[in-house]
Parts: structure tokens; C-alpha cells; sequence
């Protein structure tokens, strides 16, 4: 029996988002340096730039022409960069109120920046079922790499706010949930648009989901591993290029 390709969506997103399950497991269990994080989010930050690259931009160009993937790149960029602006100034502004920075209120911002992350990301990797009609193996594998150290690092900032097990994954195991969901609204809710309108949406996925390494995931990782960030960024990008001509 064919698996609706709505349902096949969510079982990838839910795969992908594993990767913050794992990650926030071995960030409460085990404490890793801070290096060995960084490196990780840089690696995956250059797969992830990869698979875009490679992938989902040259894709929703196929799909709908240029303009409308050059105008979904832009809104995308657009909209992920206002609303992580947003956040962040909650949460400042929610730290400068409290003198107890692992309040209940910390630990939510946080775990709505992870899923202000996980929603172009998962999102591209389901529309890619309604564009090629298989899932993306670089995207999953980029996605799986990104979410690792984000739930490596919060789960293990939680844990020295001591917070329990049971919060840490029920906060995680929710965003994981979310994802999958999102993987899901793409086929759901795209399937009939015409290709340009399919194309922008890849795009707004893809400008967001680049605005979020710019902003969030390579800056972190270079504030440990300093002149190194290029070299593993980029190994992560030829691991990707080299996956892409293999598969």
C-alpha cells in the first residue's frame, strides 16, 4: 500500500528532527566540551549550506523560473531575520527582569527559537517529495547535522539550570513533534499551488533556513573554535558535494 505522501513527509521530518532528541540526550547525560559543539554546528552548517546549494534552490528554479525563487529566497530571509529579532529581545528583555536566568520563561524562548529554526528546515524537506517525489538525502542528513548540536547545547544549559530529564525532553521531544508536522504542511498545504508559487515557497524555505546559519549557528560555532570555523564549515560543504555526486 502506497504511503500518503503527506504522511511519508512527517516520518522524514520526524527522522531529521531526531537529531534534537540526540543531541539534547548527550547535551543532559554527558557534559562534551565546548569545542567538540562547535565543531559539530559548523560541520553542519557547511552541509546544510551544501544541500541548499546543491539542492532546494536549483530545484524550485526547475520548478517555478527564477523570480519566484529569488522572491521566496528574499521573504524568507526577510521573515526569519524579523523574527528572531523579536525573540531575542524578549529574552533580553526577560533576563533584565530576572535575577534567576533559568526561569520557566528562558527555557520556553529558547525552545521557540529552536522551532523558529526547525520550521523552514523542515518545511523544504517536505516540499521536496511534491517536487521530485523523493525525499532529499542531503537536506535530511543537513537538518539531522544542524539539529544535533542545537539540542546538544540547550539541553545541556538547561541541565546547569537544574532543570529535570523530564522537562529537558518534554520541552525537545515537542519541538521534535512540531517538526514533523511542518515537514507535513508542505505537501498538505502545496500540493495544488501552481509551480511558481511552489518555487517560492522552496525559496522562502531556503532564505530563511541560510538567514539562520548566518545568524545563529556559525557565529556560535566560531566563538569556540575561532580560525577553525572555515576549514570545518567547509569540510562539512565537501562532505555534501561529495554525497551529492555518489548518490
Amino acid at each position: 500500500m502506497q504511503i500518503p505522501v503527506t504522511i511519508q513527509a512527517g516520518l522524514w521530518g520526524w527522522l531529521a528532527a531526531s537529531g534534537l532528541l540526540i543531541g539534547a540526550a548527550i547535551g543532559f547525560l554527558a557534559k562534551l566540551p565546548q569545542k567538540v559543539v562547535a565543531s559539530i554546528m559548523a560541520y553542519g552548517s557547511g552541509v546544510l549550506v551544501a544541500a541548499l546549494c546543491f539542492g532546494q534552490i536549483p530545484e524550485a528554479e526547475r520548478i517555478g523560473g527564477l523570480w519566484p525563487t529569488m522572491a521566496g529566497l528574499l521573504a524568507g530571509g526577510a521573515v526569519f531575520v524579523l523574527a528572531s529579532q523579536y525573540i531575542d529581545r524578549l529574552e533580553r528583555h526577560h533576563r533584565g527582569r530576572s535575577s534567576n536566568g533559568g526561569s520557566g520563561m528562558v527555557a520556553v524562548l529558547i525552545a521557540v527559537g529552536a522551532f523558529l529554526d526547525g520550521i523552514p528546515e523542515s518545511l523544504g524537506l517536505g516540499l521536496g517529495l511534491l517536487a521530485g517525489g523523493e525525499v532529499s538525502l542531503l537536506m535530511l542528513v543537513a537538518i539531522f547535522l544542524a539539529n544535533l548540536p542545537e539540542g546538544l547545547a540547550s539541553a545541556a544549559g538547561l541541565r546547569e539550570e537544574r532543570r529535570s530529564g523530564r522537562v529537558v525532553f518534554a520541552l525537545w521531544g515537542g519541538i521534535a513533534l512540531l517538526s514533523g508536522l511542518a515537514a507535513m504542511a508542505g505537501p498538505g498545504l502545496f500540493a495544488d499551488l501552481p509551480p511558481r508559487w511552489l518555487a517560492f515557497a522552496l525559496g522562502f524555505s531556503a532564505g530563511a533556513v541560510l538567514c539562520m546559519l548566518v545568524d545563529t549557528l556559525i557565529p556560535e560555532a566560531f566563538e569556540s573554535t575561532h580560525a577553525w570555523t572555515g576549514l570545518i564549515t567547509l569540510a562539512g560543504f565537501m562532505t555534501a558535494f561529495a554525497l551529492d555526486h555518489i548518490v
